[in-house]
């Protein structure tokens, strides 16, 4: 198990200047200069565009704000806290925020290399979640605590636990993003 304080990440401008990142955990970069997947934080503060990701998959979820409008390929997207949503990552994407800005948790694979999923997750203290080998849990809202090889963790907002080959099990009262990315073998 490894927790990646949040506090840690460092602030990198969107490719496009629209933005702020935290990149979290990605694969190797390939010779487009992409990752063969990538877990971000992005904190988006005006309307504008999204830069465009040739061949790769995106999820993106509002995990901090009320509500953002994402517009891809010309359909409007009403993006409530908490719901993902997945779509192609060369699409062209402009978010415009009603409500003030947000804070957006952002999944991408490599499409035909790569496989990504993400569910929103209610936590328990009676019930830990298991994080295994290829799975981040990023901690949204409330307290919680990982605990592997009997040692407990306590974790702030937004600190993210990246499972391995021992899983880390997770508790807590609050929401948590669980991240999955896998080799897709079709």
């Amino acid at each position: 198990m490894e927790i990646i304080p949040a506090a840690s990440l460092k602030e990198q401008r969107w490719r496009n200047g629209g933005g702020v990142t935290r990149e979290v955990a990605a694969g190797d970069v390939g010779a487009d200069g992409l990752p063969a997947w990538r877990l971000s934080l992005a904190d988006i503060g005006t309307d504008g565009s999204f830069s465009e990701f040739p061949g790769m998959d995106r999820i993106f979820t509002v995990v901090d704000g009320d509500v953002a409008f994402l517009t891809v390929d010309g359909t409007q997207h009403q993006m409530e806290r908490f719901r993902p949503f997945r779509f192609d990552g060369g699409s062209s994407a402009e978010c415009s925020l009603p409500t003030g800005p947000c804070r957006a948790l952002n999944v991408m694979a490599r499409r035909g290399a790569w496989g990504a999923g993400l569910l929103i997750v209610e936590l328990s203290k009676k019930r830990p979640l298991a994080v295994a080998d290829g799975q981040f849990l990023v901690l949204l809202q409330g307290q919680a605590q990982a605990t592997a090889d009997g040692t407990a963790h306590p974790l702030k907002a937004y600190d993210t636990v990246a499972g391995s080959a021992v899983p880390a099990e997770v508790s807590g009262r609050g929401f948590a993003a669980l991240v999955s990315v896998y080799p897709d073998e079709d």
